[in-house]
């Protein structure tokens, strides 16, 4: 009697591991995976209708279709559609950007950029602000074009009107990428510059008399100047519609200023640009 009594807490240890592993499996199979309706259209041709998920890493799919479980590498997949084929054969190809969840949705996004221009020159600010916004498309599977202005505090206040192209290398998660823009600084406010003018001494000295050189200072106004600033960087895909950048590059952009007697100044700036962005669509 008193051995089976010793036996009885060792099987209802056992027991109790046994039912918790088991609570443990069930919760696993049973914790909701938010899945999106659609066409998947797989390399070989086929097309699967019904529902999908992508794991956290974007390297594999899961398709529900036909009450059947099925995983594919996302290589795999040539894109998914959420019409149906018929209504999509007229408006794509294949090979067009795949719209999975995590990546864009749609061919156009918006990238935000908040920054810094680092560096010593002549400009008095050593890293003045700069900030940014454009509309892109993408407009041949990962290289996209779009337009956008901003605000830069450099001597003075300018607009810039970009020009942008930018190619990721992949999409997933992380992505590394390359950009370039170009356009044209607008100033907003008038010119702080003041252009010191001095006459050679052997040039006064012959009209007038020996003395100190005079020298005299003439305000000059902001014309503008144009701009060229490749970058690259990473992104990260934070969830639908939504992620965020990261990227350096290198600035040069040259600013006219000029006075009222037609005297003209143009001056270069070469700068590092450190850029954090956001993406939305």
């Amino acid at each position: 009697m008193n051995k089976n009594l010793r036996v009885v807490p060792g099987m209802i240890f056992l027991l109790f591991v046994t039912l918790t592993e088991a609570a443990a499996q069930y919760e696993i199979q049973t914790t909701p995976v938010r899945t999106h309706r659609g066409y998947i259209h797989l390399q070989d041709g086929t097309i699967l209708k019904g529902r999908y998920a992508y794991s956290a890493s974007l390297e594999k799919i899961r398709v529900i279709s036909d009450h059947q479980i099925r995983v594919f590498d996302a290589s795999e997949v040539s894109r998914i559609t959420t019409r149906r084929p018929s209504q999509f054969a007229n408006t794509a190809s294949p090979g067009e950007v795949p719209e999975m969840p995590g990546l864009p949705p749609t061919l156009w996004f918006n990238h935000t950029e908040l920054g810094v221009l680092a560096g010593n020159d002549d400009n008095k600010q050593v890293a003045p602000l700069v900030f940014g916004t454009s509309m892109n498309r993408i407009i041949y599977k990962n290289l996209s074009a779009g337009a956008g202005l901003g605000a830069e505090f450099l001597g003075e206040t300018y607009m810039p009107l970009t020009l942008n192209l930018m190619y990721r290398l992949r999409h997933s998660r992380y992505s590394p990428f390359a950009m370039v823009q170009g356009g044209y600084q607008v100033p907003l406010e008038g010119s702080r510059t003041l252009y010191q003018r001095v006459v050679p001494q052997d040039v006064y000295s012959s009209i007038i008399w020996p003395g100190p050189t005079p020298t005299y200072n003439t305000e000059m106004k902001a014309r503008g100047g144009f701009l060229f600033n490749p970058a690259f960087g990473i992104m990260k895909n934070n969830g639908q519609g939504f992620g965020t950048t990261l990227s350096f590059g290198y600035r040069f952009h040259r600013l006219c200023y000029a006075a009222d007697n037609h005297d003209r100044i143009d001056a270069d700036f070469n700068r590092l640009t450190i850029k954090l962005g956001f993406i939305f669509n």
